[in-house]
């Protein structure tokens, strides 16, 4: 009985309709493909959904996202763009102290700068 009652529930979520233009479902499609690099493995739209422990909900709307495009005969999967996030420059970097705790080995005995 109890997976009836989540059965319920699911069903008696609230959607909500969109409205889009051809334009805006492609620029749709694209967001929803833009890989991270270096291993281009997962979009920033899988991380994220993973991050935020949101994978169905990420692949249910990446579904219905891409049927519709489907439906409006866009490019899609081998025959759409790749994008892709990756660094354009040299980053700048710096060196940074970490506040941590002395361990054991490290008192102020070990430290040459106090006396």
């Amino acid at each position: 009985m109890k997976k009836n009652k989540e059965d319920e529930k699911l069903k008696k979520r609230k959607t909500y309709g969109l409205r889009l233009t051809k334009f805006e479902l492609l620029h749709l499609r694209d967001l929803f493909s833009v890989l991270l690099s270096p291993e281009a493995k997962k979009t920033v739209s899988q991380a994220l959904a993973e991050s935020e422990n949101r994978p169905v909900i990420e692949s249910l709307l990446w579904k219905k996202v891409s049927d519709l495009v489907e439906e409006a005969e866009i490019p899609f999967g081998d025959d759409a763009p790749d994008f892709l996030i990756a660094s354009t420059s040299t980053p700048t970097l710096g060196v940074f102290q970490l506040a941590t705790d002395p361990t054991p080995q490290q008192d102020s005995e070990d430290d040459p700068l106090e006396e």
